[in-house]
């Protein structure tokens, strides 16, 4: 069975109620059993359908792929209690990431019947079992209903196992064979040197011999040894002994709550049988871990504990020699414990050297961190020779940050001569990138100083460092006047200068109309395609006139047209001389009508000179020497009678006007080949051409338009809704190819579930559109597909009512069904009523 069979199955199972799916999984069973193996999504109801199917192989094939299934559905699984399927269950576990797989893995052997020899064949779970070593798979036997299998999970995993578990498996062995078994387990402690368990052994024999009697006493006296026995090796596992069983055994082990671990019973639980370092690494995630374990896994491991570690650890470890094979993890593990409030600011400015290391892991935004930073760069004050002897030291001092805080003070202290001035001072950067290395760590004491010193400071910064502090820095309002007061104009440019600025900064650049920070914005900014129209046009915010500068000319004949062609196209309708020149030498006019349109607007804001002058170039900028005008003979055909008149602004008007005549736009469309019609429709709407719609509309209703036109007319946003309708049935529809136009019309509503349901063919690819049930978009799992489904789940009920033979005709015509779904339906109908009546 092939995808789109698959495809079928799954979704007939989606849109059947639970009644329905039950009997599908009988008269689907083949197909059914090929869509569980598939490994594709299943819908819910076909999983409880075949947990509650009794069809043994539809199980194990569910099991087999069993995380694709909920852990309340594998539960159910395992608690069938048939072997097949608690092999393959057991098996599928190795890959799940549920993090259950102890308890589902549990589940299938607590379910198990000793007695039925299928558990025991060749090949089953417990041959499977006795043949494996490692701890991770057998950790669920110990309490296997399988005496021999539990003794071996044992032997592989008691040393792990804290003492209240372990004595949890030998209650479970006492009660599936009695004293024997017990003794067992003691011959079996003494072979493998105690488990760790000093005294078990003995412990287990003691216990043996109270219930020695057992096979002879009943009632009362029976009872009396039975209570015996559990006296000895009581102990229920705490939560404690629960969460280090999966550290031991899984890397994994979650609280329960709120509650945190015993840590006593952690730390003898480390004296008995000590954890590796990853499992130290793991306790200290958890609230509380005792700090000498904590630090005992970084000196173990110090890469494993520094960088998957996501606890606290002390100062003194990381600034030591247990960190020093990891140093440069270090950093990261400042900032964290900064951020998470487990280390101090103080500590590290006063204790931590060098100065650099920890100027260079403050986090940003943090309002204690940056109380400490003040306090400690109280002593620079206001001074900017201070600041900028800090700025000078800051990379190479080997101190305390505190220590290098007095040594620039003193070396201000010590100055005299001229206002200091910003070393090696440098420009704005384009686009601007993070501050790195000195410039960083400046940068990061400085955005947390108060006001009033950075308005002291701002006048000494170069352009660079200014540029840092805007589009990194945060600065108030105030501050930023400041900054243009100091800096001027040049700070402004130097802002304009990454496509991710706020929104509102953005906007407040735009309002300057300044030519230098459009120039900035246009290459380097996020700004709507009205903008940068507007900007190559020469117009300001406010209507004035607003120069184009020579840079963003030069730029325009660089941009790479394979990613921001619009970013070039965006000067077709500029009027501007020097634009053009170069925008036409890089982009190709496809329509007469646009390119009337260029030289209209060229001849409306510069005269006709201007247009003779376009026409006559020899030279534009991205075309080779020697190469043909860039507009083609029938353009300056019309210019020339254009020139030659009196009135040639009104001919070039009226021959705009012939272009885009709706009856000459629609025949041209309706003649335009499969091929090329998407894109020349596509350009129409670029080069400023309106579609005419009514007269489409008309000549539709006349004459149907074919589906090639109707398709790339889908794609345009302003399609009226009776010409998708037409697009959505006029022909199969294959997602793939008819996305462009399919996708966005599904996604904003203009289709509705019920236009999808009865107009798109073939079948399948309206189920999938509808149902999501295979390759589908991601915004099919969106919440919003919720009603759209429970709606068409109503429409195909309404038509194959409750007949499971009608339904399972529909799903087997659905994969090649080549009409609409109502037809299929009604073929399906139609295919059971006439069986109906053969019988």
């Amino acid at each position: 069975m092939g995808i789109n069979e698959s495809a079928a199955v799954a979704t007939v199972y989606r849109l059947a109620d639970r009644v329905m799916a039950a009997g599908l999984a009988r008269s689907l069973r083949a197909e059914t059993l090929e869509l569980l193996a598939c490994g594709c999504r299943r819908p819910r109801r076909l999983v409880e359908a075949v947990i509650d199917s009794g069809d043994r192989e539809l199980q194990v094939a569910l099991a087999r792929n069993a995380g694709l299934c909920t852990p309340r559905q594998r539960l159910r699984l395992a608690r069938l209690g048939v072997p097949d399927v608690g092999r393959a269950l057991y098996v599928a576990e190795r890959w799940s990431r549920s993090g259950r797989g102890d308890e589902i893995r549990a589940a299938v052997l607590a379910a198990a019947d000793p007695a039925d020899p299928a558990w025991r064949v060749p090949g089953g779970l417990v041959a499977m079992l006795l043949g494996e070593t490692l701890p991770a798979e057998l950790a669920a036997a110990i309490h296997a209903p399988f005496p021999d299998l539990a003794l071996h999970a044992l032997r592989h995993c008691g040393r792990d196992l804290p003492l209240p578990i372990l004595l949890r498996a030998a209650r479970t062995l006492h009660a599936h064979g009695g004293p024997e078994l017990l003794t067992a387990l003691a011959a079996l402690v003494d072979e493998e040197g105690g488990l760790g368990h000093p005294g078990l052994a003995a412990l287990l024999r003691c216990a043996a011999d109270a219930d020695s009697g057992a096979g002879a006493g009943t009632g009362a006296v029976g009872g009396a040894v039975g209570g015996a026995v559990a006296l000895l090796l009581a102990g229920d596992p705490s939560h404690t002994d629960e969460l280090l069983y999966a550290v031991r055994l899984h890397g994994r082990g979650e609280m329960a709550g709120d509650v945190p671990p015993d840590w006593e019973r952690v730390r003898s639980e480390h004296d008995r049988h000590p954890f590796t370092a990853g499992e130290l690494t793991r306790l200290n995630r958890w609230p509380g871990c005792p700090p000498d374990l904590a630090v005992e896994g970084l000196r173990r491991d110090p890469r494993a504990a520094l960088v998957q570690g996501t606890g606290p650890l002390p100062l003194s470890a990381l600034t030591g020699p247990a960190a020093e094979p990891a140093r440069s993890y270090v950093p990261r593990v400042l900032e964290r414990g900064l951020r998470e409030g487990w280390l101090s600011a103080e500590r590290l400015f006063t204790e931590v050297t060098r100065a650099a290391d920890v100027i260079g892991c403050l986090p940003q935004g943090d309002e204690l961190v940056g109380k400490a930073v003040r306090e400690l760069t109280a002593p620079l004050g206001t001074d900017p020779a201070a600041w900028l002897a800090l700025y000078r030291r800051i990379n190479r001092f080997a101190g305390t940050a505190t220590e290098l805080v007095a040594a620039a003070r003193a070396d201000a202290a010590g100055r005299r001569g001229p206002a200091p001035s910003w070393p090696r001072a440098i420009g704005p950067a384009f686009p601007c990138r993070e501050p790195e290395g000195q410039r960083a760590l400046f940068q990061r004491l400085f955005a947390y100083a108060e006001e009033d010193v950075q308005e002291a400071v701002v006048p000494h910064l170069d352009l660079r460092a200014v540029q840092h502090l805007l589009v990194f820095g945060a600065p108030t309002p105030r501050l930023r006047e400041r900054i243009t007061a100091v800096h001027g104009r040049a700070a402004q440019v130097a802002h304009a200068s990454r496509w991710d600025l706020p929104g509102e900064t953005v906007e407040e650049l735009l309002d300057l109309d300044d030519p230098d920070v459009n120039e900035k914005l246009y290459l380097y900014g996020a700004i709507a395609q009205e903008e940068r129209e507007r900007i190559l046009a020469g117009r300001g915010r406010d209507g004035s006139s607003v120069p184009v500068t020579d840079g963003l000319l030069d730029a325009l004949t660089w941009i790479d047209l394979r990613h921001h062609r619009a970013w070039v196209s965006a000067g077709l309708l500029s009027g501007d001389p020097r634009v053009l020149r170069v925008v036409l030498g890089r982009i190709r006019t496809h329509t007469e009508a646009g390119r009337l349109r260029v030289l209209i607007r060229l001849w409306e804001r510069h005269g006709r000179e201007a247009v003779g002058a376009l026409m006559t170039e020899a030279e534009f900028p991205g075309r080779t020497g020697g190469a043909r005008h860039p507009l083609p003979a029938a353009t300056h055909k019309s210019v020339a009678q254009a020139l030659a008149s009196p009135d040639g602004l009104v001919l070039l008007r009226d021959r705009l006007a012939a272009e885009e005549d709706p009856v000459r736009v629609v025949a041209l469309l309706r003649r335009t080949a499969a091929g090329p019609v998407a894109e020349r429709v596509r350009h129409l709407a670029e080069e400023g051409t309106a579609l005419p719609w009514p007269q489409l509309l008309e000549a539709h209703a006349a004459d149907p338009l074919p589906v090639h036109l109707l398709r790339a007319l889908a794609q345009q946003p302003g399609c009226p809704r009776a010409l998708l309708l037409a697009a959505l049935g006029a022909g199969p529809v294959c997602r793939s190819d008819d996305a462009p136009w399919l996708v966005p019309a599904i996604q904003t509503g203009r289709f509705t579930p019920e236009d999808v349901f009865r107009h798109c063919g073939p079948a399948a690819e309206a189920v999938s559109l509808l149902a999501g049930v295979h390759s589908h978009w991601p915004t099919a799992e969106a919440a919003s597909w919720g009603p759209l489904l429970r709606e068409v789940r109503v429409l195909t009920r309404s038509h194959l009512g409750t007949s499971q033979e009608t339904w399972t005709r529909a799903a087997r015509l659905l994969p090649a069904f080549p009409g609409p779904l109502p037809a299929l339906l009604a073929a399906a109908a139609a295919d059971s009523t006439s069986s109906s009546t053969a019988d």
